[in-house]
């Protein structure tokens, strides 16, 4: 997988939605929250989620900027939020995750070799186990942990040429969410991609 220019904070960015991507393509699963720990070569990062049906907000600080993704798998896009400059850029689908756009478990068994691993509980859930070998192996594999009560995987490890990335929600609240979530707030401004990397010129590095 290439990632865009701009160093390693956007090394981060790019896996950090992919692996979002990967929860919010599945069918349309409960209404929850829940605390997220994402694992990669390059970092750990934590964050919290909210799922409503089709729609999916996850919030997270990287290297010190607080980003919040909102992916709308009707519409098939995603937003991404700066609340310190009060920015937001608007993608199609994930960057750079386009050829995973229809991953849901049906679609999942046209682009891999399947193979059930069985049950297994994951923060008092039961699920169920599978192992995905894609047909691309620049895909590599994937194993997931399928809730079928909430309808989401509740834990995807994919191996590939970059390395691991291990995705984990944990401490689950189930309950109504507001539709506010989901939505880019009043008073943010559009920006492209270059625009927005300038607008992070003041960001650790």
């Amino acid at each position: 997988m290439r990632f865009i220019k701009g160093g390693f904070y956007w090394k981060i960015i790019s896996l950090a939605v992919f692996g979002a991507f990967l929860s919010v393509v599945q069918v349309s699963a409960a209404e929850f929250s829940a605390d997220m720990i994402q694992k990669t070569p390059q970092a750990t990062i934590k964050g919290k989620v909210y799922v409503k049906g089709t729609l999916f907000r996850q919030e997270m600080e990287i290297m010190g900027q607080r980003q919040i993704t909102l992916f709308n798998r009707d519409k098939n896009t995603t937003v991404v939020l700066m609340p310190q400059n009060r920015m937001y850029m608007e993608m199609p689908a994930s960057a750079g995750a386009q050829n995973l756009s229809s991953t849901d478990p049906k679609a999942l068994k046209r682009m891999a070799k399947t193979k059930s691993l069985g049950t297994a509980r994951f923060q008092g859930y039961r699920c169920e186990k599978v192992r995905y070998t894609f047909h691309d192996s620049s895909l590599g594999t994937m194993v997931q942990w399928f809730s079928k009560k909430l309808r989401f995987p509740l834990k995807i490890e994919m191996d590939g040429p970059g390395g691991r990335m291990v995705t984990e929600y944990r401490n689950i609240k189930e309950g109504n969410l507001s539709d506010s979530l989901f939505r880019i707030p009043r008073g943010y401004q559009k920006m492209s991609m270059p625009g927005m990397m300038r607008g992070m010129g003041g960001m650790r590095r």
